[in-house]
């Protein structure tokens, strides 16, 4: 028979065992509140940061949206002027051509064929005022072809400006 003392021990260990089990569950059902009080305030601070994300993202593409419709607009624009341009160039080329329109340059100490052949000046090289002459059609045209040359340039030009200084404004590249 068991003595006294063993009794004692087995009653010992086996109250350790049961205060063990029953003070692990308790702090097991504690941990797992404060786990789960966790998990929530995670959760929390997940959906706060996809909420700024998703507003970010809509605020970068509308931006980036509103950037696309300027461009658009530029472009438009750009391509109705040239189109005008290149229309109006060739209704002037035609009415050059054709005489319509005519180039009247100013000249200084003008010696025209039929008096320098006689050898007197003409009445208007000494004269202080200028003489002038239109040019021929063909050499207007010509001449008008340059300059159309140099506008088309300019115009170039100023469109890629015009769209540097949009992606500027935009943030898109630096200024």
């Amino acid at each position: 028979m068991p003595n006294e003392l063993e009794l004692c021990s087995v009653a010992a260990i086996v109250g350790a065992l049961i205060g063990g089990g029953v003070s692990f569950a308790i702090t097991h059902k504690i941990d797992g509140a404060a786990l789960a009080h966790q998990k929530q305030l995670n959760a929390d601070e997940i959906a706060k940061i996809n909420a700024a994300s998703a507003k970010q993202l809509a605020d970068a593409l509308a931006k980036g949206q509103a950037a696309e419709g300027r461009v658009a607009s530029l472009e438009q624009q750009y391509d109705t002027e040239v189109a005008n341009h290149a229309k109006d160039n060739l209704d002037w080329r035609a009415k050059l051509l054709d005489g319509t329109n005519r180039v009247r340059v100013h000249v200084t100490a003008c010696h025209p064929a039929s008096t320098a052949s006689k050898g007197t000046p003409a009445a208007s090289a000494t004269d202080d005022s200028a003489a002038s002459a239109d040019l021929s059609p063909a050499v207007a045209a010509s001449a008008f072809t340059v300059v159309d040359g140099a506008d088309d340039t300019a115009s170039r030009l100023r469109a890629l400006q015009a769209y540097v200084v949009e992606l500027q404004n935009d943030g898109y590249i630096s200024k």
